[in-house]
């Protein structure tokens, strides 16, 4: 996600072609929204070392998402026009999802509305615990979470492609007054959550990536989609990110 921040800035400051990156992660990592406060919002750090759980933070907004197994999409691109809302970046943003997905037999469609937040208000930390207008739903569930950051130029916009529901580790990395309570919020999430594992059966995030990337280019009818090469600039600015405490939390980390 440091490249994807690079990858913004870049955007920002000079005219380039859309970018769009798949990725996956080597350990479960739960990535934060750009403002989300750890001690404010139920975030258990110290949990989380002990499930061998990474914490970060994201350069875009929302809430907390847990990475496992799946894909993350970044998106970095021009505004569809100019003064164009968040609402207009995060629509040409996830258009071609729905019909990418569809074409893999994936029964996908939009939120209609919102469908509440699970658990108590000071516990609503967690992206899927808040489906909303606009998402992507699997049968009938929410299943892919996005979030964005929008500058004058460009926007960056992030989503989590899981492959497996586990509401009960995302629980495991929160804070609660007693077990019961933990259990009661991970039912709850579960609930409101698709289960992708029996839609994706045969599917590999290599078969979805393939997909995805060719839907973006015929939907928004792009120049055949050329390797990201990045400069040497970029290896300095992701590890000045993996050494900022604000970017990688870690146990004993308290907000400013």
């Amino acid at each position: 996600m440091a490249i994807d921040r690079w990858l913004l800035t870049r955007a920002e400051s000079s005219t380039v072609a859309p970018v769009v990156r798949l990725y996956g992660w080597d350990r479960p990592t739960l990535t934060l929204g750009r403002h989300q406060r750890v001690e404010e919002e139920g975030v258990d750090l110290a949990a989380c070392a002990r499930h061998g759980v990474a914490v970060v933070r994201r350069p875009t907004g929302g809430r907390a998402v847990l990475h496992g197994p799946g894909l993350t999409y970044a998106i970095v691109a021009p505004l569809p026009h100019p003064g164009a809302t968040v609402v207009a970046c995060y629509r040409w943003a996830i258009a071609p999802l729905f019909t990418a997905l569809a074409e893999l037999g994936l029964e996908v469609a939009e939120l209609g509305r919102s469908h509440g937040a699970a658990g108590p208000a000071a516990l609503r930390v967690a992206c899927y615990a808040a489906p909303s207008a606009g998402e992507v739903a699997l049968a009938g569930r929410k299943w892919i979470g996005s979030a964005q950051r929008r500058l004058r130029r460009c926007f960056l916009q992030h989503g989590a492609i899981p492959f497996t529901r586990d509401a009960a580790s995302l629980a495991d990395c929160l804070r609660f007054p007693d077990e019961a309570a933990r259990t009661r919020w991970s039912v709850a999430l579960a609930r409101r959550t698709a289960d992708p594992a029996p839609h994706l059966s045969g599917h590999t995030p290599a078969t979805l990536a393939a997909a995805i990337a060719s839907g973006y280019r015929r939907y928004h009818h792009l120049a055949p989609w050329r390797p990201l090469t990045l400069p040497e600039a970029v290896a300095a600015a992701t590890e000045a990110t993996r050494s900022d405490p604000f970017w990688t939390l870690g146990e004993g980390w308290r907000a400013a």
